[in-house]
């Protein structure tokens, strides 16, 4: 959709400033104008050189100000960051944003709902010749689905009946017969409500009964008034709760994302058919591998290891020095404790359980006589 469309020929001269005034003063009723309120600025704003631009006009729905580049930055990353989308503000959480294809802007128009942090975001047509004041951002289109439906009235030649009890312009239905549900797409206005059932009289059933309607993707709405743009506990028209506590407007209204996750069985049971991946990996080679082979888990005896903890003995060894007569040496020897078998020196290490100990030599047995034992070698020699 151009921004810039050729209106009335050059070749038509502008009106006069009489026949302007009259215009306005037809507008206006019989108001009293001056003379100079009614001489218009008379300007050319068409120019041949002007490209075609292709603009959308936006708005979110929320109670405090976004910044634009906040709003940008949630926005490109959705639109898919298309080559030169140009963002700039005209208002309180308005924007308007400019494409360099036509393919871009359809796209993005054709894809909503849109939404900054679950706040809905209202797309308007947009042309750089109209005034702010001209902007309506009532309408958001997007998919609903109609829960439930017997089955004689899933048929095709019913889709678009029960379609317009949503909306009377809708268009693109179609059933999936997966989910059970029909899927339409519909064009809301935000100052009303969301319609939450359909009604349908049916004459083979011989009752009239209610069939939920659930959107999907619709941004945060009021659980008191069902609208969108604030949340219940902000609403200037709040609503009683029921026997249960339970606000007219819920949970119910949104589609569930649990479809799209894979149900798995979390317990063992028959009758269910669905595997826990476990149990999935285990059931496909049961067959090719046989009996499962348990090895014997060891004792804690049979895992103890020995102990290598030594102990230190000391001995009381002493020495004795010795002065030869003839010579006048000094000889220093050692001193045999009787209750000692052996001298093994100063410190020795013994095991636990004995059967480690070091065997040292025996030292020379000293004599009683202090002269004798002067002639016996030193152990250091």
């Amino acid at each position: 959709m151009a921004s810039s469309e050729r209106g009335k020929e050059k070749g038509q001269g502008a009106l006069s400033p009489r026949a302007a005034r009259a215009r306005l003063e037809e507008q206006l009723g019989n108001m009293d104008i001056t003379e100079e309120e009614a001489t218009p600025l008379v300007v050319d704003d068409h120019d041949e050189g002007d490209q075609l631009k292709w603009m959308l006009a936006g708005k979110v729905l929320y109670r405090n100000v976004f910044h634009i580049q906040t709003i940008a930055s949630a926005l490109r990353s959705a639109w898919g960051n298309p080559t030169g989308l140009v963002f700039r503000s005209v208002g309180a959480n308005m924007f308007v944003a400019e494409f360099t294809t036509q393919w871009d802007r359809d796209r993005v128009w054709d894809g909503s709902p849109w939404h900054v942090s679950k706040n809905a975001v209202i797309l308007s047509e947009f042309k750089d010749c109209m005034k702010p004041s001209e902007l309506r951002f009532d309408k958001l289109t997007m998919w609903a689905r109609v829960m439930n439906l017997p089955f004689n009235l899933q048929e095709k030649k019913w889709w678009l009946p029960i379609a317009h009890q949503i909306d009377k312009k809708a268009k693109e239905v179609q059933f999936d017969h997966v989910g059970g549900f029909l899927r339409v797409r519909v064009t809301i206005d935000v100052a009303n409500p969301l319609r939450r059932w359909v009604l349908i009289d049916s004459a083979r059933r011989k009752s009239m009964d209610l069939y939920e309607i659930q959107y999907e993707q619709v941004p945060h709405f009021c659980f008191s008034c069902g609208r969108l743009g604030h949340p219940d506990i902000l609403c200037l028209s709040p609503r009683t709760r029921d026997g249960n506590g339970d606000l007219p407007f819920g949970k119910g209204l949104r589609v569930s994302d649990d479809w799209k996750k894979p149900a798995y069985r979390s317990s063992g049971g028959q009758g269910s058919g669905h595997f826990s991946k476990p149990e999935m990996k285990k059931s496909s080679n049961a067959a090719e591998k046989g009996p499962e082979v348990m090895l014997p888990l060891k004792k804690n005896n049979q895992i103890k290891r020995k102990s290598t903890t030594t102990h230190q003995v000391y001995r009381r060894v002493e020495t004795l020095l010795l002065e030869n007569s003839e010579d006048g040496t000094k000889t220093m020897v050692l001193y045999k404790d009787p209750f000692e078998e052996n001298i093994g020196g100063v410190v020795e290490n013994v095991e636990d359980d004995g059967r480690n100990a070091k065997n040292k030599k025996p030292t020379p047995t000293s004599s009683d006589n202090p002269a004798a034992a002067a002639g016996q070698p030193c152990l250091s020699q």
